[in-house]
């Protein structure tokens, strides 16, 4: 089974955030995990680590609705940064939602290369870091 170093997931949710973090180490499929509770944390690290790749996820998860920045921010925040950014990074939009317009928007978003419904599952989280 694959395994990488990193998983980053930014949501502010803490109900969330504490199952997703159980369903990671149950998955077995990354070393770390990094949570921001709201994307301005999340851009800042971005843009604190961007010249120290190592230290950067292989894999995003954003939340869409968060306080101070919302998950449509840091994407565009996030898809400035990335072309100076030497670390090949995948990252999925995460909502509870299944509105159709947000699906669109995340969608037609070069930096997202899905978007997920909540809650993630162990073999969910397992197929999209194979996929990787």
């Amino acid at each position: 089974m694959k395994k990488i170093n990193l998983i980053c997931v930014i949501d502010d949710d803490q109900i969330y955030t504490f199952l997703i973090k159980r369903i990671i180490e149950h998955a077995e499929v990354a070393e770390n995990t990094i949570f921001f509770k709201n994307g301005l944390d999340a851009l800042q690290f971005f843009v604190d680590k961007k010249m120290q790749p190592e230290e950067l996820p292989e894999l995003i998860l954003l939340d869409i609705n968060m306080p101070i920045l919302d998950g449509w921010q840091f994407l565009a925040g996030y898809s400035k940064l990335k072309p100076v950014i030497e670390k090949e990074m995948t990252l999925y939009m995460t909502s509870s939602s299944d509105d159709q317009d947000d699906y669109n928007r995340a969608m037609a978003i070069d930096s997202v290369k899905d978007f997920i419904r909540k809650p993630i599952d162990v073999d969910m989280l397992k197929k999209l870091v194979e996929q990787m």
